[in-house]
């Protein structure tokens, strides 16, 4: 998917009725971090994949564990025992694209969030199986 089909598809912060989607979208997904934080931690300012790596591991209080046999960039575990996965680009080209909607089929996987440059997947009993674009 290129980046303009993806534009004309993704929802806005305003089509979300999901309280813990609304939750991950205004507290992680939508603020960026200060350059000068930013810069103290390591984090390249313009990395959006890092920023949102940062920011889910801070929000959720996550930790990273192994990565499995998930084709995932990185993995990280909530204290209350589900699992977060990261996956940097998933649209970069075509096999790219095709992991990426392995991963989303994944019955295991009850929520993902295509973000474009970045892609979520959650594993949470609570949640029920949804696919979202967002801006």
């Amino acid at each position: 998917m290129n980046r303009f089909g993806f534009i004309l598809k993704a929802k806005t912060q305003y089509s979300i009725q999901s309280p813990f989607l609304f939750d991950l979208y205004s507290n992680v997904v939508a603020p960026r971090l200060d350059r000068r934080f930013a810069s103290t931690h390591g984090i390249d300012s313009r990395d959006r994949y890092a920023q949102i790596l940062f920011k889910i591991s801070d929000h959720y209080r996550a930790t990273d564990i192994s990565l499995g046999e998930w084709s995932l960039d990185d993995l990280l575990r909530t204290p209350d025992g589900n699992c977060i996965g990261l996956v940097r680009q998933p649209h970069r080209n075509k096999i790219r694209e095709a992991e990426w909607s392995h991963l989303v089929a994944d019955p295991r996987v009850t929520l993902s969030v295509d973000l474009f440059h970045t892609g979520l997947i959650f594993t949470s009993s609570k949640l029920s199986k949804q696919h979202w674009l967002l801006r």
